[in-house]
């Protein structure tokens, strides 16, 4: 099966290769930190229904050289996808809601129960996380790490909402 590459001028220029990147945990902290990461992978969740975490690990995968085939997509999606439904998603759903009410929220104690909250759902992220480090059980370095995360980008996001996760993703790695 073929990957559609981004459209336009992707990729850009090659750079030097990232140091590469043992854990996904490590990686996701200090990529998803960077500007207009968080944004736009979270835009890519709420518009699209898209997993950040499977967002990051595609992007940690590419990183690495790693260009990722459908069916290792699929299997890390399946494999965590329990987890994140019936854990993951729950606790951010009570967290967005502590931030507006119900009553007596929002007020100091619900502000602290959303920050344990938080904490909660980050422990449950990182969980997940470490479910997809296990994917793809063997990790081919067959392209450039800038081609690899571009295709694995495609792979998860339809043409026309991509460049603006693949270009703050791309600045995060290559260009920190």
């Amino acid at each position: 099966m073929s990957v559609m590459m981004p459209d336009d001028d992707w990729p850009p220029a090659p750079v030097a290769s990232p140091t590469p990147w043992n854990s996904l945990w490590d990686f996701s902290l200090t990529v998803y930190a960077a500007p207009d990461v968080a944004e736009a992978c979270l835009r890519a969740q709420d518009q699209h229904g898209l997993d950040v975490n499977l967002i990051l690990w595609a992007a940690w995968l590419g990183a690495n050289g790693h260009r990722l085939t459908s069916a290792e997509l699929a299997a890390a999606a399946s494999a965590s996808d329990a987890w994140r439904r019936e854990v993951v998603q729950p606790l951010r759903a009570v967290r967005r809601r502590l931030k507006s009410g119900p009553p007596p929220a929002p007020n100091a104690n619900s502000a602290a129960l959303r920050e344990q909250v938080q904490a909660a759902e980050l422990e449950a992220e990182r969980q997940q996380q470490q479910m997809l480090q296990a994917f793809p059980p063997r990790q081919r370095l067959e392209a450039t790490p800038e081609l690899a995360l571009a295709a694995n980008i495609a792979l998860l996001l339809p043409a026309g909402n991509r460049r603006a996760v693949t270009e703050a993703l791309h600045a995060a790695i290559f260009n920190p």
